[in-house]
């Protein structure tokens, strides 16, 4: 009798201890919550904050079509995350483009509804819990369009945990980031640049500006112009093919800085110029 009994007991206790250790087990998780992608804007939190650990920094994990020139304002670009460890099996992220106060710039936009969903007013993305399964690595899409009106530096921040065994033990967290420039800022700096193929005069200027074309271009051709004020956005204009006329009315602008864009064949060249009335 006392043997029946010891035998119920342990059988008792061991079924308790391993629904103890159920409870322990992670569930899969809908998404982080929002501010926990380690950047500055964020107060440098992320996942270690549920998870422990300490957070390692990686290269690489977040990619973008961007060209290596810069962001265009208001162009649609795709992000990828990767989520890299091996021997994991349920993997996280959570990412947002900021600038270093933490305001998000440009807007993120969801390709994979199954997968991914936005966060904390649409200023982070991170995984649904259809999303985390894996075996070594996981990986997520999704779409930015950049900001209509920027010369500033993008910075993707990016917070990534890559789990074991379903429960918090052992989790690894990694941060990642993506930094990206508008093609405009590297255009401001280098606007005067005396190399250019073309000059404007006047400058300051009121009413019209002439646009010289040097002698060593040809200027029978077909001249394309774009027009910027400095933040990047680009203001529409009348007049965008030049032949013969080199002049542009600017009557229009507002006063301030502005920069041209002229194309002629393959070359692109940038002037900036003022308009003061």
């Amino acid at each position: 009798m006392k043997k029946t009994i010891l035998i119920l007991f342990t059988l008792f206790a061991s079924i308790i201890v391993l629904e103890s250790f159920d409870t322990l087990k992670l569930n899969k998780k809908n998404g982080s919550e929002p501010g926990y992608t380690g950047s500055p804007g964020d107060t440098l939190k992320n996942c270690t904050v549920c998870h422990g650990g300490v957070a390692l920094p990686v290269n690489g994990w977040i990619t973008s079509n961007i060209p290596k020139e810069g962001y265009t304002p208001g162009e649609t670009y795709t992000i990828t995350a990767t989520n890299s460890e091996f021997g994991a099996t349920r993997f996280g992220f959570e990412i947002s483009p900021q600038n270093l106060k933490g305001d998000i710039l440009g807007t993120l936009v969801i390709t994979d509804t199954t997968t991914t969903q936005l966060v904390g007013n649409e200023k982070y993305i991170t995984y649904k819990s259809a999303g985390v399964d894996g075996q070594d690595y996981k990986t997520w899409v999704f779409n930015w369009i950049a900001p209509q009106s920027a010369t500033e530096d993008v910075v993707f921040y990016g917070a990534f945990n890559a789990n074991f065994n379903g429960t918090k033990v052992g989790d690894h967290t990694y941060l990642s980031t993506l930094k990206v420039k508008s093609i405009l800022s590297s255009v401001i700096k280098n606007a005067n640049a005396t190399d250019n193929k073309f000059r404007i005069f006047p400058n300051p200027a009121n009413e019209q500006i002439e646009i010289s074309i040097n002698s060593n271009s040809n200027s029978n051709q077909s001249l394309l112009i774009e027009l910027y004020d400095v933040y990047g956005k680009k203001i529409e204009i009348n007049q965008r093919i030049i032949q013969n006329s080199k002049r542009l009315d600017i009557s229009h602008l507002e006063t301030g800085s502005y920069i041209l864009q002229l194309i002629e064949g393959e070359t692109i060249q940038f002037q900036k110029f003022l308009v003061l009335h």
